[in-house]
Protein backbone atom coordinates (compact mmCIF):
# COMPACT_ATOMS: atom_id res chain seq x y z
CA UNK A 1 0.00 0.00 0.00
CA UNK A 2 0.98 3.53 -0.85
CA UNK A 3 2.14 5.32 -3.94
CA UNK A 4 4.86 4.95 -6.17
CA UNK A 5 7.99 6.75 -6.06
CA UNK A 6 9.91 8.05 -9.56
CA UNK A 7 13.03 6.96 -9.88
CA UNK A 8 15.40 8.88 -11.14
CA UNK A 9 17.06 8.57 -15.11
CA UNK A 10 16.77 9.59 -18.44
CA UNK A 11 13.32 7.87 -18.60
CA UNK A 12 12.21 10.64 -16.25
CA UNK A 13 12.74 13.69 -18.27
CA UNK A 14 8.96 13.70 -19.59
CA UNK A 15 7.34 16.38 -17.97
CA UNK A 16 4.29 13.73 -17.02
CA UNK A 17 6.39 11.90 -14.80
CA UNK A 18 5.41 13.86 -11.95
CA UNK A 19 1.72 12.87 -12.37
CA UNK A 20 1.99 9.17 -12.61
CA UNK A 21 0.07 8.72 -9.43
CA UNK A 22 -3.23 10.15 -9.96
CA UNK A 23 -5.69 12.18 -7.72
CA UNK A 24 -6.12 9.35 -5.82
CA UNK A 25 -2.64 8.79 -4.49
CA UNK A 26 -2.29 7.64 -0.52
CA UNK A 27 0.29 7.11 1.66
CA UNK A 28 1.34 4.18 3.63
CA UNK A 29 2.04 4.74 7.19
CA UNK A 30 5.96 4.72 6.57
CA UNK A 31 5.52 7.55 3.95
CA UNK A 32 3.17 9.32 6.23
CA UNK A 33 5.78 9.30 9.31
CA UNK A 34 8.33 10.32 6.86
CA UNK A 35 5.68 13.53 5.48
CA UNK A 36 4.96 14.74 8.44
CA UNK A 37 8.16 14.53 10.12
CA UNK A 38 9.43 16.94 7.50
CA UNK A 39 6.35 19.25 7.35
CA UNK A 40 5.99 22.26 8.81
CA UNK A 41 3.66 24.21 11.12
CA UNK A 42 0.83 24.68 10.38
CA UNK A 43 0.75 21.72 7.53
CA UNK A 44 2.17 19.51 9.59
CA UNK A 45 -0.67 19.79 11.94
CA UNK A 46 -3.24 19.87 9.19
CA UNK A 47 -1.65 16.43 7.24
CA UNK A 48 -1.65 14.66 10.77
CA UNK A 49 -5.07 15.57 11.71
CA UNK A 50 -6.04 14.71 8.42
CA UNK A 51 -4.69 11.22 8.31
CA UNK A 52 -6.02 10.76 11.78
CA UNK A 53 -9.64 12.15 11.66
CA UNK A 54 -10.42 11.45 7.56
CA UNK A 55 -11.93 15.34 7.43
CA UNK A 56 -12.15 16.68 4.35
CA UNK A 57 -9.37 20.07 4.49
CA UNK A 58 -12.10 22.58 3.96
CA UNK A 59 -13.97 21.15 7.26
CA UNK A 60 -10.72 21.10 9.77
CA UNK A 61 -9.74 24.65 8.30
CA UNK A 62 -13.20 26.08 9.05
CA UNK A 63 -13.14 23.95 12.58
CA UNK A 64 -13.66 26.30 15.87
CA UNK A 65 -12.64 25.72 19.41
CA UNK A 66 -16.31 25.11 20.12
CA UNK A 67 -16.52 22.08 18.23
CA UNK A 68 -13.93 20.54 20.08
CA UNK A 69 -14.41 18.49 23.10
CA UNK A 70 -10.83 17.42 24.20
CA UNK A 71 -12.27 16.00 27.91
CA UNK A 72 -14.24 13.18 25.74
CA UNK A 73 -11.93 12.78 22.43
CA UNK A 74 -14.36 14.02 19.95
CA UNK A 75 -14.92 17.12 17.50
CA UNK A 76 -18.00 17.96 15.70
CA UNK A 77 -18.41 18.85 12.18
CA UNK A 78 -20.66 21.73 11.43
CA UNK A 79 -19.45 23.86 8.60
CA UNK A 80 -16.52 23.82 5.71
CA UNK A 81 -14.34 26.99 4.09
CA UNK A 82 -13.32 27.25 0.56
CA UNK A 83 -11.39 30.42 -0.73
CA UNK A 84 -12.23 32.32 2.44
CA UNK A 85 -16.23 31.70 2.49
CA UNK A 86 -17.92 29.28 5.02
CA UNK A 87 -20.75 27.21 4.34
CA UNK A 88 -22.68 24.47 5.37
CA UNK A 89 -20.99 20.62 5.20
CA UNK A 90 -21.06 19.09 1.48
CA UNK A 91 -24.20 16.81 2.26
CA UNK A 92 -26.20 16.24 6.05
CA UNK A 93 -24.25 13.21 6.92
CA UNK A 94 -21.32 15.50 6.40
CA UNK A 95 -23.00 17.16 9.93
CA UNK A 96 -21.20 14.86 12.28
CA UNK A 97 -19.67 14.23 15.42
CA UNK A 98 -15.58 12.32 14.99
CA UNK A 99 -13.97 10.50 17.94
CA UNK A 100 -10.52 11.59 18.25
CA UNK A 101 -7.40 8.93 18.40
CA UNK A 102 -5.02 10.16 21.62
CA UNK A 103 -2.34 11.36 18.87
CA UNK A 104 -4.74 13.77 17.18
CA UNK A 105 -6.75 15.42 20.12
CA UNK A 106 -2.49 15.92 21.58
CA UNK A 107 -2.37 17.79 18.00
CA UNK A 108 -5.15 19.91 19.09
CA UNK A 109 -4.20 20.33 23.09
CA UNK A 110 -0.85 21.74 21.60
CA UNK A 111 -2.61 24.11 19.39
CA UNK A 112 -5.19 24.85 22.49
CA UNK A 113 -2.65 27.44 24.17
CA UNK A 114 -2.49 29.54 21.57
CA UNK A 115 -6.29 30.38 21.31
CA UNK A 116 -8.37 32.32 24.40
CA UNK A 117 -11.98 32.33 22.13
CA UNK A 118 -13.80 29.43 21.78
CA UNK A 119 -15.26 30.88 18.69
CA UNK A 120 -11.52 31.07 16.99
CA UNK A 121 -10.61 28.89 14.23
CA UNK A 122 -8.35 26.11 15.33
CA UNK A 123 -6.45 27.30 12.07
CA UNK A 124 -6.67 30.95 11.34
CA UNK A 125 -4.21 33.62 10.31
CA UNK A 126 -3.00 36.51 12.58
CA UNK A 127 -5.79 38.90 11.51
CA UNK A 128 -8.26 35.31 12.87
CA UNK A 129 -9.10 34.34 8.91
CA UNK A 130 -9.10 30.64 7.65
CA UNK A 131 -6.28 29.68 5.86
CA UNK A 132 -5.74 29.21 2.17
CA UNK A 133 -5.55 26.06 1.19
CA UNK A 134 -4.17 26.31 -2.01
CA UNK A 135 -1.28 28.46 -0.46
CA UNK A 136 -0.43 25.63 2.38
CA UNK A 137 -0.61 22.93 -0.60
CA UNK A 138 1.92 25.40 -3.12
CA UNK A 139 4.19 26.79 0.10
CA UNK A 140 4.28 23.21 2.31
CA UNK A 141 2.82 20.81 1.39
CA UNK A 142 3.67 19.92 -2.07
CA UNK A 143 7.80 20.89 -1.69
CA UNK A 144 8.01 18.52 0.83
CA UNK A 145 6.47 15.77 -0.86
CA UNK A 146 8.33 16.59 -4.02
CA UNK A 147 11.65 16.18 -1.98
CA UNK A 148 10.11 12.81 -0.86
CA UNK A 149 9.64 11.77 -4.28
CA UNK A 150 5.81 11.52 -3.14
CA UNK A 151 4.44 12.56 -6.14
CA UNK A 152 0.41 13.74 -6.74
CA UNK A 153 -0.49 14.12 -3.09
CA UNK A 154 -3.04 16.61 -2.27
CA UNK A 155 -4.77 17.20 0.52
CA UNK A 156 -7.42 14.68 -0.09
CA UNK A 157 -4.90 12.10 -0.74
CA UNK A 158 -4.60 12.46 2.97
CA UNK A 159 -8.51 12.03 3.74
CA UNK A 160 -8.24 9.22 1.32
CA UNK A 161 -5.17 7.56 3.05
CA UNK A 162 -7.28 7.75 6.14
CA UNK A 163 -9.76 5.61 4.01
CA UNK A 164 -7.64 3.05 2.99
CA UNK A 165 -6.19 2.54 6.61
CA UNK A 166 -9.26 2.12 8.25
CA UNK A 167 -10.02 -0.73 5.80
CA UNK A 168 -6.74 -1.69 7.10
CA UNK A 169 -7.49 -1.74 9.68
CA UNK A 170 -10.88 -4.18 9.29
CA UNK A 171 -13.33 -1.10 9.81
CA UNK A 172 -16.78 -2.16 8.69
CA UNK A 173 -17.88 -0.33 5.58
CA UNK A 174 -21.05 1.51 7.75
CA UNK A 175 -18.06 2.60 10.06
CA UNK A 176 -16.08 3.92 7.60
CA UNK A 177 -19.05 5.73 5.83
CA UNK A 178 -19.79 7.58 9.29
CA UNK A 179 -16.53 8.58 9.79
CA UNK A 180 -16.23 10.11 6.67
CA UNK A 181 -19.56 11.57 6.30
CA UNK A 182 -20.34 9.94 3.03
CA UNK A 183 -24.21 10.10 2.38
CA UNK A 184 -25.60 6.37 2.87
CA UNK A 185 -29.10 4.97 3.28
CA UNK A 186 -27.99 3.04 6.31
CA UNK A 187 -30.88 4.41 8.92
CA UNK A 188 -29.44 2.74 11.92
CA UNK A 189 -26.69 5.07 11.66
CA UNK A 190 -28.99 8.06 12.67
CA UNK A 191 -28.29 6.88 16.30
CA UNK A 192 -25.48 7.74 16.28
CA UNK A 193 -26.07 11.74 16.53
CA UNK A 194 -25.07 12.05 19.92
CA UNK A 195 -22.88 9.31 20.51
CA UNK A 196 -19.67 7.88 19.24
CA UNK A 197 -20.29 4.09 19.28
CA UNK A 198 -17.07 1.56 19.96
CA UNK A 199 -16.73 0.36 16.62
CA UNK A 200 -15.55 3.92 15.23
CA UNK A 201 -13.40 4.61 18.36
CA UNK A 202 -11.61 1.50 17.31
CA UNK A 203 -11.22 2.44 13.97
CA UNK A 204 -9.53 5.66 14.96
CA UNK A 205 -7.33 3.86 17.34
CA UNK A 206 -6.32 1.48 14.77
CA UNK A 207 -5.37 3.65 12.13
CA UNK A 208 -3.49 5.64 14.65
CA UNK A 209 -1.33 2.40 15.51
CA UNK A 210 -0.78 1.43 12.19
CA UNK A 211 0.73 5.12 11.31
CA UNK A 212 2.54 5.47 14.65
CA UNK A 213 2.66 2.58 16.55
CA UNK A 214 3.17 4.93 19.32
CA UNK A 215 3.74 4.49 22.96
CA UNK A 216 0.16 4.44 24.44
CA UNK A 217 1.19 5.63 27.54
CA UNK A 218 3.12 8.40 27.32
CA UNK A 219 1.22 9.90 24.73
CA UNK A 220 -1.97 9.56 27.51
CA UNK A 221 -0.04 10.55 30.00
CA UNK A 222 0.86 14.08 28.40
CA UNK A 223 -2.71 14.42 27.20
CA UNK A 224 -4.01 14.09 30.23
CA UNK A 225 -1.85 16.78 31.68
CA UNK A 226 -3.09 19.14 28.55
CA UNK A 227 -6.54 18.68 29.60
CA UNK A 228 -5.98 19.40 32.78
CA UNK A 229 -5.44 22.93 32.05
CA UNK A 230 -8.03 23.28 29.10
CA UNK A 231 -11.73 23.90 29.24
CA UNK A 232 -13.32 23.95 25.84
CA UNK A 233 -17.11 24.31 24.82
CA UNK A 234 -19.19 22.52 22.99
Amino acid sequence: MGIRQRQSGKENNSSSSSAEVGPQAVLAPSQIRQLTGDLEEPAKSIALLLVLTGLRVGELLALRWQNIDLANRTLRVSATVYDGHFDTPKTQRSNRTVPLCSRAALVLAGRRSECNNAGDLVFSTRQGQPLSRHNLLRRQLRPVCNKLGFYGITWHSLRHSHATLLDAVGAPLGTVQALLGHSTSEITREVYLHAIPDDQRRAVAGVESLVFESNRTQTDSTLAVAENGVVVSN
